[in-house]
């Protein structure tokens, strides 16, 4: 990764103080959330396209990311068409447009949607195979098929907004790894191994007029060891 493409690990608190600062220096800035927990997030179990809503837990992170960058402007909101992603971008209602995109929904996992992550032999059946690029988990969707709609979701929001203002992306743990990568410049098979976002994660990406990438992330303070 060049220099320019640097990470940069930023305490909750000051990310969102830095936000108006930063942005000053970015021609394009996108914020990428992904939804609060569900009940098959605590259980542990592959949800994929299994269209669960947020529970308890999951609206009180989304409420704590509202108050968290309640100071940010944003131009537009673009959400998963899943209603957990909806319900956590409903916590920004009034201060943008949310616009729902089925391109950002969570890819289908096919045999393995619903399964238990306490399956040890279940687990690592599917953690091999959901990064090979055109394997369709038996009647799911390859990854391939993911990363393409996940490009296609970002031309369309860079279309709308002609590479300038601040907007935010509320969609997976499965799909926000690629909308990342792409961003980056990095292959979408890496970053979707690679990359691992939490419930209660975000991450904020600024782009600038020579196409220079600076990615900081939001640290909760359950992460503080993260810093």
């Amino acid at each position: 990764m060049t220099p320019a493409r640097r990470i940069q690990y930023l305490a909750a608190a000051a990310l969102a103080a830095s936000a108006m600062v930063s942005a000053a220096h970015a021609q394009f800035t996108i914020y990428v959330v992904r939804h609060g927990q569900t009940d098959w997030n605590k259980e542990g179990r592959i949800q994929g396209s299994t269209d669960n809503p947020l529970n308890a837990t999951g609206q009180e992170q989304a409420a704590a990311l509202g108050r968290t960058l309640t100071d940010v402007r944003l131009d537009a909101i673009y959400t998963s068409s899943h209603q957990r992603a909806r319900q956590t971008a409903a916590v920004f209602e009034g201060r943008a447009p949310i616009v729902a995109m089925d391109e950002l929904r969570e890819r289908h996992f096919g045999k393995f949607e619903g399964g238990s992550e306490k399956d040890a032999a279940l687990v690592a059946d599917w953690n091999k195979r959901r990064f090979t690029w055109t394997d369709d988990m038996e009647g799911g969707e390859s990854l391939e098929s993911q990363s393409k709609r996940a490009e296609t979701a970002l031309r369309k929001i860079r279309e709308r907004h002609k590479d300038s203002g601040t907007v935010m992306i509320v969609a997976h743990g499965g799909i926000n790894p690629i909308l990342v990568s792409y961003i980056l410049g990095l292959p979408p098979q890496e970053g979707a191994a690679a990359i691992a976002q939490s419930n209660d994660e975000v991450y904020r990406l600024e782009i600038s007029k020579s196409g220079a990438t600076s990615i900081w992330k939001l640290i909760p303070r359950t992460k503080l060891n993260e810093l």
